[in-house]
């Protein structure tokens, strides 16, 4: 009995693993390039619908419309970035040449991170007080509440959460 199991199951794999790559190359004859566009045209879609989702949750008004736009534009991130923002490959560099590029990729996000906070500032002045209610208790929801730590795992890395005893030491 178990050997019949292990044959219809071994054979089930094999026919699996022949007739997927098949049908995976059926249904996307477009290769790499089609799957790029298609993803974004989705990432496109998701922004216009953020956009119109924040127009109705802040009952933006039309003259708050360019500081709203700006708002949005720094927020998306370019897809892949140009070849001349890409980093030059880090094995033939020498430790002084990949600390010095470490370094101008430090500068430039800074500077982005700066960009970034100008029109999130600019934005959030363009508000009316209960707009700004709004929009801080959306930027909170955003973040998990989690402030500063932010992010998947709070800012803890993958080991999870602290455990133990408030103010003890983690067990574990």
């Amino acid at each position: 009995m178990r050997s019949t199991i292990r044959t219809a199951a071994l054979s089930l794999t094999l026919t699996l693993a022949v007739a997927a790559p098949a049908a995976w190359a059926q249904t996307d004859p477009g290769g790499p390039r089609q799957a790029s566009s298609q993803f974004q045209a989705m990432r496109e879609a998701r922004e216009r619908q953020r956009a119109q989702d924040l127009r109705i949750i802040l009952r933006l008004r039309p003259d708050q419309e360019p500081a709203l736009t700006a708002f949005l534009q720094s927020q998306t991130r370019p897809m892949g970035g140009a070849p001349e923002h890409r980093a030059p490959p880090t094995e033939a560099m020498t430790t002084p040449q990949r600390l010095d590029e470490m370094a101008r990729r430090d500068a430039e996000r800074a500077q982005a991170r700066q960009a970034r906070t100008a029109t999130v500032r600019a934005f959030y002045a363009s508000l009316a007080p209960d707009q700004r209610q709004v929009f801080d208790a959306l930027m909170r929801m955003k973040s998990g509440g989690r402030g500063r730590e932010g992010g998947r795992f709070g800012g803890r890395g993958f080991d999870g959460p602290r455990r133990g005893p408030p103010g003890g030491p983690p067990w574990g």
